[in-house]
């Protein structure tokens, strides 16, 4: 009863939270990008609720409690980080210098072009992306919803399409990123209480760390049976996903400041590694009372929240799920509804009004969460592959386009259409002869990474460049590569030197409970 009126209660501050900004959204750049008005502490929240998705509290603690902490541990803090700083620092620090207002006008100023192909090649492989990880948004909080209330899926998942279309139908970008910020706050409490209440649940720390060490758990691979080889491709695929994650990077144009990202940036790293290790190692933990083997991975949050832990974790942990399977959702549902409304104003209705702009961002939002939503009704195949489809799909044309795009002058847009509409029907193919034949092993993205950047150098110096695409790049390095002095306030000594507290604390903790100190 209490996880239940715990999640309605996620559910109507969310609600409330978007009609409270609503009055904020004058214009379209206000609906995409907040008009670039937010602070350092916003982007920490909303950078933090994009990293803790729905698969930390229920596939990571299960696959934590299945594995041993350090497999997930090493994947969260190591392929997911690393990519989340190259989206953050590398890509989008540069475009919000530039002052475009998404990813797509990036690309128009970037090769000086208003080509339906490449902006077709965008949208396309934003779906590709993207389609996955929105539709297990969805379906996952709609499993929620349908286990904790007693109700059908397909009725699920209407609440939950209804609700995130709701919430980011009044206020867009200003709606996902204050309810982002208040998932942030759970995402702290959880931080906060979930390591001691575990081990009082289950008899003491050392009970919980004899459990992970009988099962193997401290390992590089823990009990997770992948050869080594695999585990990098596996890696290599978050890399390219979150590096090049168009949600991630349209929120670093939302900023006052280059310096809010940075600092920002900054404090959410802190918090999100620190959440990862409480909560995968507290998961591993809890084979100290459930046996190993004794359900589906995917159960075991669940099962903990009602049967181990005490019910206020278990509040934090389905509230915590609930909001970030809502708060992945609604971003991503805005990057896919962005990239298509500006193929249809750069190639189709190029005197399209601002107003225009937002309204039709908001109905193409509806639609693709209504699609979704009825994909969602049925746990399918499909969803097995699509995690790794997604990221051969984004090393093979966009990350290396957008990295190539930024730190080489030399490519040319003919090169980025022929990769970017190849990375679709090219990646399927490599996942599908992988998972059937056994082709491209250990893990199709060892191969993919070196082809999609070696086909578009390759291609580039095999055609010609244009004088708008030298152009753009010369624009983009004099505005994207601008040095900014940033004046360090007093405040930002206090973070900074806080964080490092925080880190070396953690540190030393885990240090005391594996008996080294």
């Amino acid at each position: 009863m209490h996880i239940a009126w715990g999640i309605v209660l996620v559910l109507a501050i969310f609600v409330v939270i978007s009609v409270l900004v609503k009055n904020r959204v004058k214009t379209a750049e206000d609906y995409w990008i907040m008009g670039r008005k937010a602070k350092w502490w916003m982007f920490t929240g909303t950078l933090t609720a994009s990293y803790v998705s729905l698969s930390t509290f229920i596939g990571g603690v299960g696959t934590a409690w299945n594995w041993g902490p350090m497999p997930f541990l090493l994947f969260y803090t190591s392929s997911f980080t690393f990519g989340w700083i190259i989206a953050i620092t590398l890509i989008g620090l540069r475009m919000r210098k530039l002052g475009v207002a998404s990813i797509s006008e990036y690309y128009k100023v970037r090769f000086g072009s208003n080509s339906k192909i490449l902006f077709g090649g965008i949208g396309l492989a934003l779906a590709g992306i993207l389609y996955f990880y929105l539709l297990v948004q969805v379906q996952g909080g709609g499993l929620i919803l349908s286990t904790i209330f007693d109700i059908s899926l397909p009725t699920a998942v209407i609440i939950m399409v209804v609700v995130v279309a709701l919430t980011l139908g009044l206020a867009g970008m200003w709606s996902v990123v204050m309810t982002d910020t208040f998932a942030m706050a759970i995402f702290i409490f959880i931080a906060i209480f979930i390591l001691p209440a575990t081990a009082n649940s289950i008899g003491g720390f050392s009970e919980g760390i004899r459990a992970i060490s009988e099962s193997g758990g401290w390992s590089a691979t823990g009990g997770s049976g992948l050869d080594m080889m695999y585990y990098v491709g596996f890696a290599l695929a978050w890399m390219a996903i979150i590096g090049g994650s168009p949600h991630l990077i349209n929120r670093s144009l939302i900023v006052d400041s280059p310096k809010s990202i940075l600092k920002g940036s900054y404090v959410s790293y802190i918090l999100t590694v620190v959440l990862s290790i409480v909560v995968f190692l507290s998961a591993s933990m809890l084979k100290a009372v459930i046996a190993p083997d004794s359900m589906h991975p995917d159960n075991v949050s669940a099962f903990a929240s009602v049967n181990v832990w005490p019910w206020y974790i278990g509040v934090l942990i389905i509230g915590g799920a609930m909001a970030a399977a809502f708060t992945t959702a609604n971003t991503q549902a805005l990057s896919i509804s962005q990239g298509i409304v500006d193929l249809i104003r750069y190639s189709i209705k190029p005197n399209m009004t601002d107003q225009s702009k937002k309204n039709y961002t908001v109905v193409i939002s509806v639609i693709v969460l209504i699609v979704v939503g009825i994909l969602a009704f049925r746990q399918m195949w499909l969803l097995i592959i699509a995690g790794s489809l997604a990221g051969i799909i984004a090393s093979l044309g966009f990350f290396p386009t957008l990295v190539l795009s930024l730190y080489w002058e030399r490519l040319t847009l003919k090169a980025v259409n022929i990769m970017m509409w190849l990375s679709v029907p090219l990646g399927a193919f490599m996942i599908v002869t992988n998972h059937f034949w056994g082709w491209f092993s250990p893990f199709p993205t060892v191969y993919s990474f070196p082809i999609g950047f070696g086909g578009l150098i390759l291609l580039s110096l095999l055609t010609k460049q244009r004088p708008e695409e030298k152009e753009g790049y010369q624009l983009l390095k004099a505005k994207g590569f601008k040095s900014e002095p940033i004046k360090a306030e007093r405040s930002d000594y206090i973070l900074l030197i806080g964080g490092l507290v925080i880190v070396a604390f953690v540190f030393f903790l885990l240090l005391y409970l594996l008996g080294i100190l």
